[in-house]
């Protein structure tokens, strides 16, 4: 052991001698202490590099993660929707009774096929001259609370004043050569050909964003821009930007010259809204895609929505995105929900309005193998069952159409029903993953003179 450590002593001895032989030598010799200091310089201009590398990492990090904040707080400041108080550019007139409806109902722009089919007789008579009993009956009360469209109308006296709107407005986009199936876009076909060819014209402005445009036709008349304005927002809920409450000019003849729709304010980005709708409903629309059958989609959807969906008002309560983005909305929201909800699955469904109760009412008419059915998921929400789930006309009780609603199919009794006591189908497996992937495409079908439009909606539904 002696020994190891003597030869220990003796290597640290002979190390310390030839480094002050060196250091010797390097005195009186400068040169040779060169290479040593290169050595020592390389390793420090390693180390130098290297934390100039680091910073220069660290700061760009920090550079993409201040961007990457500030462009998410951009897509998050488009996004935005306000719900908070009235977001409308004119006020809505609540006001109006029953017979301030019936008063202002005019047929007259109503395709001459549907005014004359006795199919429609019951509804029209029950709409013009209802009967004294019609809304006694045990319904939700405080359940109903839609909204007629209702314009902002300026009348331009002056021939020049008027001239001059003539002038500086166009037409916009004209819609010419749009068609829409009967089997899905119902209100569409009960207008006359004046006004079929305003709602095509509204139609593709609206899609387009054009705010401001004239009318397509010569002398056209108020009502028929009312009819076809109506018409449009009952058969597309997909149209959510669309306030109801429109304005238009007419002038000293009595011509309308100029249509300004009303985009709710609520929205800052109206395509990214139109991307975060048509995603959310077919999320919502993909637990229902793979379902054998029309009932068996038609009860998930109702299902879902009376799960999902909470009555209160809002600035957005009548538009669908209210109740397919959102979860507050009134018995309009409700309707236009299950409306585009089930045109993604394919089972044709309409907006029906009228009078529920002892007020305005939204409910919806279903297409199933059996025939057409009344739905009202407001309702059903409220009572918390299937109370108004497939009724016949005669079956749903205080439940009268009004206007352009009279014209829908009459309903039948349906077998389609839950069993007694069965509990909802849980809509909740149905996550967002479900339709990560789904799509809504749009086919035209060039037939000549006249394309057709088909809304087609695909998902990837996952096990």
């Amino acid at each position: 052991m002696k020994d190891f450590l003597a030869k220990i002593l003796y290597f640290i001895l002979a190390l310390i001698i030839l480094m002050c032989v060196y250091i010797g030598l390097c005195a009186v010799n400068p040169g040779l202490s060169e290479p040593l200091k290169q050595v020592v310089a390389d390793i420090e201009e390693k180390k130098r590099i290297s934390a100039e590398s680091a910073a220069a990492a660290s700061s760009e990090a920090s550079a993409t993660e201040t961007s990457l904040e500030e462009e998410t707080e951009k897509e998050s400041e488009a996004e935005k929707v306000s719900t908070d108080g009235p977001e409308t550019a004119h006020p809505y007139n609540f006001d109006l009774t029953y017979k301030d409806y019936v008063d202002a109902w005019d047929d007259s722009v109503v395709d001459e096929d549907f005014k004359n089919s006795p199919d429609y007789k019951e509804f029209v008579d029950a709409f013009i001259k209802p009967a004294e009993d019609a809304d006694e009956g045990d319904y939700p009360k405080d359940s109903s609370h839609m909204l007629s469209p209702q314009p902002e109308i300026v009348d331009i006296e002056d021939e020049k004043e008027a001239q001059e709107i003539i002038d500086s407005v166009d037409q916009g986009e004209n819609g010419v050569g749009l068609e829409f199936d009967e089997l899905y876009y119902p209100y569409y076909h009960m207008l006359n050909d004046r006004c079929k060819a305003l709602y095509r014209q509204m139609y593709a402005n609206a899609v387009a964003l054009n705010t401001k445009f004239a009318p397509i036709n010569e002398a056209t008349t108020n009502k028929e821009v009312e009819s076809a304005f109506c018409c449009l927002l009952d058969d597309h809920p997909e149209l959510f930007w669309v306030d109801i409450s429109y304005y238009f000019q007419y002038d000293y003849d009595g011509n309308v010259i100029e249509f300004d729709f009303d985009f709710y304010k609520n929205f800052n980005d109206i395509a990214s809204a139109r991307g975060k709708f048509e995603t959310t409903a077919l999320n919502l629309a993909a637990g229902a895609k793979n379902l054998s059958s029309p009932y068996e989609k038609e009860l998930y959807i109702h299902d879902m929505i009376v799960d999902k969906l909470n009555y209160q008002y809002n600035s957005l309560d009548q538009s669908a995105y209210s109740s397919v983005v959102q979860d507050y909305t009134v018995c309009a929201g409700y309707a236009r929900c299950f409306q585009y909800l089930m045109q993604l699955v394919e089972v044709p469904t309409y907006n029906c309005h009228g009078w529920g109760g002892s007020e305005r009412h939204a409910w919806n008419i279903v297409k199933l193998d059996d025939g057409f059915h009344n739905v009202d998921c407001t309702w059903d929400d409220s009572l918390a069952g299937y109370d108004y789930f497939n009724l016949s006309d005669s079956e749903n009780k205080s439940h009268r159409r009004m206007e352009f609603s009279v014209y829908l199919p009459p309903c039948v009794s349906s077998d389609y029903k839950p069993a007694s006591g069965q509990e909802n189908i849980d809509s909740s497996s149905a996550t967002s993953s479900d339709a990560n992937n789904g799509n809504i495409s749009i086919e035209v079908e060039d037939n000549g003179s006249t394309i057709t439009i088909k809304a087609e909606a695909s998902a990837s539904v996952g096990n």
